[in-house]
C-alpha cells in the first residue's frame, strides 16, 4: 500500500513518469487532479480556474475532513462569477464577455463535472424521517456545500455554457430526480428551486413529471412558502406555451396541427395536470394561499399603492437603522446574496428583498390556478374551484387593491425615477393581471360564472330572466348560493366599475374586459346582457370607442369583442346602443373604427350577422325593427356590405399565417355563408365573389381569393373535426348546431365541379390538391 501510495506521488509529480507509467498500464490522464501543480498553474494562466477545479475534485473523491476547504473554494469561484456581472459604472457587453470566457474555462477543464459530483455524494443513505421519505439525509455542513453548487450552477445557467451545463445535469433522470429531492430540505430548497427551474425551461419539450420518484409525497411535504416558490416548477410544467416545440404564443394553427397529428404526439402538458390534481390537498392549498387575506401594506390618507409601499420601505429603513442585527441571524444564510459580507450592507439588501416576497409568490399561485383551467381537465377544475369558494375569496383580495383611476393626478407624493405621473407601475401590477386572467379562465364557458355575483344580485338576474323569452336561462336556480360573493356587490360588479373608472389607455382595460367578456361567453344569456347594461357597462364600452381614438390594438380588440357579447341577440341592446350612434358623425366614426381594423373588430361584425338573423326569424316581432330602424343592422343587412367584408376577411388570411388570434375571422366568413346556405343563397354569394370583386384583386385574379377560401375551409376541417377538439364553443356562441358548421363547410369545399354551391364550381383553374402541404 505504501509503496502504491509513492509511485502514485511520483507520477503525479513528473509529467515524463506519468507518460511512461501510462504505457505500461494503459491509464492515462482522466481529470485535471492527475496532473503536476506547476502544470495546473500553467494551464490557468493566471485565471485561478483549474486549481480551484483540483481541490474540489480532491474533495468530491472523499468528502471528508475537508469540509471548509471546500466551502471556501466554492466561495471564491462564485464570488468570481459575481464579480463579473455588470454594475452602473461597468459596459455590460465587457462583463458578459469576461463572465462567458470564466465559464468556459471552468467547462472545459471539467469543473462542471466534479460540481456535479460534489452535488450527488452520499445520495444512497437510509432514509427513516418524514423527510426523508422525499429526500436524502445530509448532514448540516453537506446540505450547506450542496447549497452553493446549486447556487453556482444556476449562475452558469445565464452564461455561454447554459446549454452545456443543462445538458450533463439531464444526461439521465439521476441527477434530476436528486436535485428534486433538495426541495424538501430549507437549506437547499432556494437554490434547488431556481436551478429546477432553469433546466426545465432550457429544455425543448415539457418534463413528464411521472420521470419524479416520489413527487406527490414531496409536494405534500412542503410548507406553504415552498409551495409557493414550486409553483415556478409547476408553471413550465403545466403552461400552455410548452405544448409544441415552438414555444411562440404566435405559433401558427397549421404548424401545430401538423405536429398534433404526427404519430406518437403526446401532449404532455394534460398528463402532468392529471398527476398534480391527483394530489387531494393541492388545490384547496394553492386556492388558501391566492386568496388569503395578509396581504400588503396599506395606510390611511395614501391614494396609491406606490404611495402605501414607499411609506412601508420608509419606515422599515427607519426601524433598521437602529436595530443593530443579531449575528446569529447570519448563519443561515450561505452563498451569493445569502451571505452578508459586511454588517449592515448586504443584509439591507436582505431585507429588500423579502420586502415583495409574498406579492411575488402570489401571483405565482394565483398564475398556477389559471394554467389548471386551461387544459382539458378545465371543467373539473372549475367544479373544484367553485366549490373551494374561490369566488367570494377572490371578490375579497379584489377589494385590497388600489387602482390607478382612484389615484389624484397631484396627490401621489412618489413617482418612481425615469417614470412618468401616468406610469401604472408598483409591486402589484403583476398580480391584478393574473387576477383578473383567473377570473377569465374561471369564468369562461362555466356552469359556475354566477358565483361572482353576492346573493341580492343573483335575485336581480333571475327576476330579469323572466322576461328572456327563448334566451331565458334554465340552471338559475341550481346556483349554490353558499359558494357566492359575500356582500351587496359581487366581483362582477366591482370589475364592471373599475373598468369604467380606467384611462382609455390604461394596460388593465384590456385584462378588465377580457373578464367580464368571458363572464358572457358561451350560451348568450339575456338577464346578464341586461344586468350588465343597468350598470352602464354598454354605454361605457360603445362611447369609448366613438369618443376616442384607441391606439393599442389589444385594448381596441378586447373592447369589440365585449361589445358585441353584450349586444347578441338582444334589442334591448340594440336600442340602447342606437342611442350612442344616434348623430350620423358618431355613426360613420364607429363605422370607420370598424373597417379599419377588421381581425380585431370580426367578432363584432358576426354578432351583428347573428343577432339580425335571430331578429329576423326568432323574434318575428322585432322584424320590422331590424329591416327598417336600426342603422347597424340595416347596415350589416345588405347584401353588397356582406359582400365586401367576405372579400375582405378572407384575403387577409391563409392557412400559413393562421393563428388563434385571426381564426376567428374564418369562423365570421362562415356565419355569413352558412345563412346564405340556409336561403339557398350560396351561389349568388360565390359567383359575385368571382366577378364583381375581380377588378379588385391583385394580377393573379379572383381565383386566387377562391382557392385561398377553399384551402381555409379544408384546414377549418382538419383542425375542428379532430377527435380531441371541442368544438361546442362555437355552437353556444352562435345558436347554430355544430352540425351545420360542419354541412355547410362540406358543401363549400366538395370536389364535384357541377354543384354550384361549391367553391371549385367558381374557380376556372383546377385545383391541384385538396389539402395544403
Amino acid at each position: 500500500m505504501i509503496r502504491h501510495k509513492l509511485r502514485k506521488g511520483i507520477v503525479r509529480s513528473s509529467v515524463f513518469l506519468a507518460s511512461q507509467h501510462w504505457q505500461y498500464s494503459g491509464n492515462g490522464f482522466r481529470r485535471l487532479n492527475q496532473l503536476p501543480d506547476h502544470i495546473v498553474e500553467d494551464i490557468g494562466d493566471g485565471s485561478g480556474v483549474p486549481e480551484v477545479i483540483v481541490e474540489l475534485d480532491q474533495y468530491s473523491a472523499q468528502m471528508n475532513g475537508e469540509d471548509d476547504v471546500c466551502m471556501e473554494n466554492l466561495k471564491t469561484l462564485l464570488g468570481n462569477l459575481m464579480n463579473f456581472e455588470p454594475r452602473r459604472s461597468q459596459d455590460d457587453a465587457t462583463a458578459d464577455e469576461e463572465q462567458n470566457k470564466y465559464a468556459a474555462q471552468f467547462l472545459q477543464h471539467g469543473g462542471v463535472e466534479v460540481l456535479i459530483r460534489i452535488l450527488m455524494f452520499n445520495t444512497l443513505f437510509p432514509q427513516s424521517s418524514k423527510k426523508a421519505k422525499v429526500g436524502y439525509c445530509e448532514s448540516e455542513v453537506v446540505l450547506r456545500i450542496k447549497s452553493l453548487v446549486l447556487e453556482i450552477l444556476t449562475k452558469f445557467h445565464v452564461t455561454s455554457i447554459g446549454e452545456q451545463v443543462t445538458s450533463l445535469l439531464m444526461v439521465d433522470d439521476e441527477v434530476l430526480n436528486y436535485v428534486f429531492t433538495l426541495l424538501a430540505h430549507q437549506k437547499t430548497f432556494i437554490n434547488a428551486c431556481q436551478l429546477i427551474e432553469d433546466m426545465l425551461q432550457s429544455r425543448k419539450e415539457v418534463l413528464d413529471l411521472h420521470r419524479i420518484k416520489n413527487i406527490r409525497p414531496l409536494i405534500q411535504s412542503l410548507s406553504d412558502q415552498q409551495l409557493a416558490n414550486f409553483c415556478r416548477i409547476l408553471a413550465v410544467a403545466i403552461s400552455d406555451l410548452d405544448i409544441y416545440e415552438n414555444k411562440s404564443s404566435c405559433k401558427f394553427l397549421f404548424a401545430q396541427n401538423k405536429q398534433k397529428r404526427t404519430k406518437g404526439f403526446v401532449n404532455v402538458r394534460d398528463i402532468n395536470q392529471e398527476l398534480l390534481l391527483g394530489i387531494p390537498e393541492l388545490l384547496p392549498r394553492l386556492v388558501n394561499l391566492a386568496v388569503s387575506r395578509d396581504y400588503t401594506p396599506r395606510y390611511r390618507g395614501m391614494v396609491s399603492e406606490l404611495d402605501c409601499w414607499m411609506e412601508w420601505i420608509e419606515n422599515q429603513m427607519a426601524e433598521e437603522m437602529y436595530d443593530s442585527p443579531s449575528l446569529d441571524d447570519f448563519e443561515d444564510f450561505i452563498g451569493g446574496i445569502s451571505e452578508p459580507t459586511t454588517a449592515g450592507g448586504p443584509m439591507n439588501q436582505q431585507q429588500g428583498l423579502k420586502i415583495t416576497e409574498e406579492l411575488v409568490q402570489r401571483v405565482e399561485v394565483v398564475y398556477v390556478l389559471g394554467l389548471f383551467l386551461l387544459g382539458k381537465h378545465r371543467k373539473k377544475v372549475q367544479r373544484k374551484l367553485a366549490e373551494l369558494k374561490l369566488a367570494p375569496g377572490l371578490s375579497e383580495l379584489f377589494d385590497q387593491f388600489i387602482w390607478k383611476c382612484q389615484v389624484s393626478r397631484y396627490s401621489s407624493r412618489h413617482r418612481l425615477r425615469g417614470h412618468n405621473a401616468a406610469c401604472e407601475c408598483s409591486p402589484e401590477v403583476a398580480l391584478k393581471i393574473q387576477f383578473l386572467r383567473l377570473v377569465h379562465s374561471f369564468c369562461d364557458h362555466s356552469d359556475y360564472k354566477h358565483l361572482l355575483l353576492s346573493k341580492n344580485e343573483l335575485n336581480e338576474v333571475v327576476r330579469i330572466n323572466t322576461k328572456a323569452g327563448s334566451l331565458a336561462l334554465s340552471n338559475l336556480s341550481s346556483v349554490n348560493k353558499q359558494l357566492m360573493c359575500k356582500g351587496s356587490k359581487g366581483l362582477l360588479t366591482k370589475i364592471v366599475e373599475v373598468m369604467k373608472k380606467e384611462p382609455t389607455t390604461s394596460t388593465f382595460r384590456f385584462w378588465l374586459a377580457r373578464a367580464v367578456e368571458s363572464y358572457l361567453r358561451g350560451n348568450t344569456s339575456y338577464c346578464d346582457q341586461v344586468f350588465l347594461m343597468r350598470r352602464g357597462l354598454l354605454q361605457h364600452v360603445a362611447s369609448n370607442i366613438v369618443e376616442h381614438e384607441i391606439r393599442h390594438k389589444e385594448i381596441l380588440q378586447s373592447s369589440f369583442d365585449l361589445l358585441g357579447e353584450l349586444i347578441k341577440f338582444n334589442v334591448e341592446a340594440f336600442k340602447t346602443f342606437e342611442e350612442i350612434l344616434h348623430t350620423q358623425p358618431n355613426f360613420d366614426k364607429f363605422i370607420n373604427t370598424v373597417n379599419r381594423n377588421l381581425v380585431d373588430s370580426n367578432m363584432f361584425i358576426r354578432s351583428l350577422v347573428l343577432s339580425l338573423e335571430h331578429l329576423m326569424n326568432e323574434e318575428v316581432v322585432f322584424m320590422d325593427y331590424a329591416k327598417k330602424e336600426n342603422k347597424l343592422l340595416m347596415y350589416i343587412g345588405d347584401f353588397n356590405r356582406q359582400l365586401d367584408y367576405l372579400y375582405k376577411l378572407i384575403k387577409i388570411i391563409n392557412v400559413q399565417n393562421l393563428t388563434q388570434e385571426n381564426v376567428s375571422c374564418l369562423n365570421t366568413t362562415l356565419v355569413f355563408l352558412m345563412f346564405a346556405n340556409r336561403k339557398n343563397a350560396l351561389p349568388r354569394y360565390l359567383q359575385a365573389l368571382r366577378d364583381e370583386k375581380e377588378d379588385m384583386m391583385e394580377v393573379s385574379g379572383s381565383a386566387n381569393l377562391l382557392r385561398n377560401f377553399r384551402e381555409l375551409l379544408v384546414f377549418w376541417q382538419d383542425h375542428y373535426l379532430h377527435k380531441d377538439k371541442d368544438c361546442s364553443a362555437l355552437e353556444k356562441s352562435s345558436r347554430i348546431s355544430f352540425d351545420y358548421w360542419k354541412s355547410t363547410v362540406s358543401t363549400l369545399v366538395t370536389a364535384d365541379k357541377n354543384d354550384k354551391c361549391g367553391i371549385l364550381h367558381y374557380v376556372q383553374e383546377p385545383m391541384k390538391c385538396d389539402r395544403p402541404n
